[in-house]
């Protein structure tokens, strides 16, 4: 392989691609959390603050979900049965399922939840040695691996659209927690203050929008402020239980399932169970919100601490239902605090009621930016600004537009649906849909990941499966009472990202097809570098003159270099090649050197599998090339921030002359500050050249400074998508060309990815147009 190439620490050292990827892999490895017991006890406290206030405050409705209060008061054989059914749903679902199965199948930057499960099923590609993809054809270097069932494209793309649908449903339930949890808690008012009813609204609403203006602050010191309210709000009422409990002893018989089973067949009321449901409101936030935290402290809080608190809570009341009737049903959890109205025990309770529900809303909108992250990273939607909010974890992140969407949507749900029982309807369906996608996607980890025999994977799929499919079938019911919201907000945003992923595909395949090899278009006579030619600059002025193949493109921060550039002959016969000089293959015409120091960036993130697109398209413009030229690539690493000595991987492609590759890594904290990236990068370069010897290497130092004090220009390449000619009737044609060009194309230019990178000056950049067709 022709190249050179070095990697900090020892800018003398030579690293092959082997050795470069153990040093990677060494210095930047992520996801492996070693917590000390105290560390694992402060993450398992600051948790209860983001991730428990959801399913915390499920004691305030869930016994009026299942026997609402506009009717009589349950039988004692009842309410012990759907106390059992409460008992056991927690149980197996939060106990059982997730905190100690779901926790054990985070992807491998540390992320849970039904998208993080299929990114581990479906890895992204490994990275290609850049420096042979520049130059040469790979033959025979990939592994092999075993395909399977799993592998079928069909099949990947309906495991897709599955899991999918399950990310549309949890960020549907993200509006939805905030307005049922808020809701809720305030109406306790009502209580003492019968009057204050038709205020619930809008003080509910007011509440709402404090809580979003505080999501800047980050999910850690979110947590940190949260947890201890969380503690104490779990604590009152575990001990409200304890008290209430001494009223009637026997709800204990609810610990037997027998109970919960005769509850059914005694009423046959299905429906009961879209009820009991919402005792696990928010269990979804667990595994979701499993990159914000570590799986050993999720699991300490639930069952440690939340787990018997909420049983506590539900025996307690159920024990104040049999005892008092019907004067306890319409709020049965203010009603049943100890001491009522006129104690000082119920009003702290209240307060910390308000508080605890406010909370409870921090867990969906922390597990719904934690799943716009992954989106994003699977292109499944536009990059929205994701701002990471701590140094010590790569999940702790913050996406401002999104939050400003879930306030206008979660006050939008608040008003449409009031204090209606069609709220608590809505809610149930998004978490019943949520458990059974991801049952469906552990039950196929279970075979691909962990490599379980397949009869143990279908094991748990029946037997996983039958629970949530109890709840879901009963939450159907719901559909036409106010499950309509989610299931018709769910199906809308599955349809865009799913548009999203299919022309975002399109442009990846475009991108990788239609790359070149350097020697596909440029020959070397002699590898001595060029004698520079002067050129004239121009600032704001345009290129006139008939399209390139590849258009030339400018955007808002963007300059020209204007030069006067021979013709192309038609034909390479009967050209003579002069020496020191690179010639394009198709016609032989020299290439002349610009006296400017080119760094051409590369949109694909993780390979440079050929030149850049900003590179061809270049020559395509103007048959010269810059003195030296840098094929650029920033990849971000999964630390938060990366020494100034560990951030280069610099080579040198001998077969071509003034021709290099450098790789800028960067932690997911560091901000993209490219104003003084020359000076680094001179050194690393003069480093390589060092090994020509003094005479050669001080020429070589010499071009590469006059290069880089004439000017520094960061040639960045953007997409021109259009719809290309398919078969088919001209009326798909027509609405493929409207989804591509009228759709993805005018959403994607307000996406730019060096929107976040910061240049010395905006005359640095010029932005060079690449034709796509899709």
């Amino acid at each position: 392989m022709a190249t050179d190439s070095i990697v900090d620490k020892d800018a003398g050292a030579v690293a092959t691609s082997q050795e470069k990827q153990v040093l990677e892999s060494s210095r930047f490895e992520h996801g492996t959390k070693n917590l000390t017991i105290a560390g694992t006890f402060f993450l398992a406290l600051n948790s209860l603050g983001v991730i428990y206030g959801d399913i915390g405050t499920s004691p305030l409705y869930v016994f009026n979900a299942i026997f609402p209060s506009s009717g009589p008061a349950p039988s004692t054989e009842d309410t012990i049965g759907a106390l059992s059914a409460i008992i056991w749903a927690i149980s197996i679902i939060p106990l059982i399922k997730y905190a100690w199965i779901a926790l054990q199948f985070g992807n491998s930057t540390g992320e849970g939840g039904p998208f993080a499960v299929y990114t581990s099923i479906y890895p992204p590609p490994e990275e290609s040695d850049e420096q042979r993809a520049l130059t040469n054809y790979t033959t025979g270097t990939a592994l092999t691996k075993k395909s399977s069932f799993l592998d079928i494209p069909a099949v990947k793309s309906l495991v897709y659209a599955w899991v999918l649908f399950a990310t549309c449903l949890t960020i549907s339930d993200g509006l939805l927690t905030p307005a049922v949890s808020v809701v809720s808690a305030v109406e306790g008012i009502a209580v003492p203050f019968p009057n204050v009813q038709n205020s619930v609204v809008g003080i509910s609403c007011a509440i709402l929008v404090l809580l979003f203006l505080v999501q800047f602050l980050g999910t850690r010191k979110v947590g940190f402020l949260f947890a201890p309210v969380v503690f104490i709000w779990l604590a009152l009422i575990g001990i409200s239980g304890a008290i209430n409990i001494r009223l009637h002893p026997g709800v204990f018989r609810a610990f037997d399932p027998s109970r919960a089973v005769m509850l059914f067949v005694r009423t046959k009321k299905f429906d009961l169970l879209s009820g009991v449901l919402l005792a696990i409101t928010g269990v979804e936030a667990m595994f979701a919100n499993l990159g914000q935290y570590s799986k050993g402290s999720i699991r300490l809080a639930f069952t440690g601490y939340v787990y018997p608190c909420l049983i506590l809570a539900y025996l307690g009341q159920g024990a104040q239902i049999i005892e008092y009737g019907d004067s306890v049903m319409g709020n049965v959890f203010f009603n049943t605090v100890p001491g009522g109205v006129d104690g000082g025990f119920w009003w702290v309770t209240w307060v910390f009621a308000i508080l605890a529900a406010i909370i409870a809303s921090q867990a969906m909108i922390t597990a719904t930016f934690s799943l716009t992250q992954q989106l994003i990273r699977l292109h499944a939607m536009p990059a929205f600004r994701v701002i990471f909010t701590t140094d010590d974890n790569e999940g702790n992140v913050f996406a401002p537009m999104i939050n400003i969407l879930l306030l206008i949507g979660t006050i939008g749900v608040t008003v449409g649906f009031g204090t209606d029982a069609g709220l608590t309807n809505a809610y149930g369906f998004a978490v019943s849909g949520v458990l059974i996608i991801t049952t469906t996607m552990l039950a196929l980890a279970l075979v691909r990941l962990k490599h379980f025999p397949v009869i143990v994977a279908i094991a748990f799929l029946v037997i996983s499966g039958f629970f949530d499919g109890l709840f879901w079938g009963s939450s159907l019911k719901k559909v036409p009472h106010g499950a309509w919201f989610p299931l018709g907000l769910a199906v809308i945003l599955c349809i865009m990202f799913e548009f999203w992923s299919w022309a975002k595909s399109l442009e990846d395949q475009f991108d990788a097809t239609h790359r070149h090899r350097l020697q596909e278009f440029l020959s070397n006579n002699n590898t001595t570098l060029a004698d520079p030619i002067e050129i004239g600059k121009t600032t704001g002025s345009e290129v006139s003159g008939s399209s390139p193949p590849l258009g030339l493109g400018l955007g808002p921060r963007a300059r020209t270099i204007s030069t006067i550039s021979p013709q192309l002959p038609s034909q390479s016969m009967g050209v003579t090649l002069k020496p020191n000089m690179l010639h394009l293959v198709k016609s032989s015409a020299e290439l002349v050197r610009l006296p400017i120091f080119g760094l051409f960036h590369n949109t694909s993130a993780g390979t440079l599998n050929g030149a850049p697109h900003s590179f061809s398209a270049f020559l395509n413009c103007y048959p010269s090339l810059p003195q030296i030229v840098v094929f650029f690539n920033v990849r971000v690493v999964g630390v938060p921030h990366t020494h100034e000595d560990e951030r280069w991987v610099v080579s040198r492609v001998r077969s071509f002359d003034g021709i290099y590759i450098a790789t800028l890594r960067l932690g997911y904290r560091d901000p993209v500050d490219l104003s003084n990236v020359a000076a680094p990068l001179r050194e690393r370069l003069v480093a390589l050249e060092a090994r020509a010897g003094p005479v050669e290497a001080a020429k070589k130092a010499a071009i590469i400074d006059a290069a880089i004090a004439n000017s520094v220009t960061h040639i960045l390449p953007h997409f021109h998508v259009s719809s290309k000619l398919t078969g088919g009737s001209k009326f798909l044609r027509y609405i493929r060309s409207f989804l591509i060009e009228d759709v993805y194309r005018r959403v994607a230019v307000n996406f730019d990815e060096y929107d976040g990178y910061r240049f010395g000056n905006e005359q640095d950049v010029l932005r060079i147009g690449v034709n796509a067709a899709l």
